[in-house]
């Protein structure tokens, strides 16, 4: 069975990378694909003669949001895997908070 930290560490690092996706997704959905521009890509295309931008890699606006969410579902599930694995530590905490509260 894998060790506790080599899971904590590997749950942790797929988070980042899925945080990651889950912020150059967002802004090629904001950016690059806006919505009600006709595909005019703000960034992309800016002071350049508005060329009209519909596709980004073979892949549409809607498309791209698909991904967006998946990854944002798998960041979910995730976090909450992070979450039960720490879970012990978490409850010690919030305890000695309370602890230190009533002091």
């Amino acid at each position: 069975m894998m060790k506790r930290i080599t899971l904590n560490f590997i749950i942790d690092t797929f988070s980042f990378l899925i945080l990651i996706g889950l912020a150059c997704t967002g802004a090629i959905i904001r950016y690059v694909l806006p919505p009600g521009t006709g595909g005019r890509g703000r960034l992309l295309h800016e002071g350049r003669g508005g060329e009209h931008i519909e596709q980004l890699w073979s892949m549409t606006r809607h498309e791209w949001g698909d991904i967006h969410f998946a990854l944002a579902v798998l960041f979910i599930i995730l976090m909450a895997i992070h979450i039960f694995l720490h879970w012990t530590w978490i409850k010690s905490y919030v305890k000695s908070l309370l602890r230190s509260s009533r002091l």
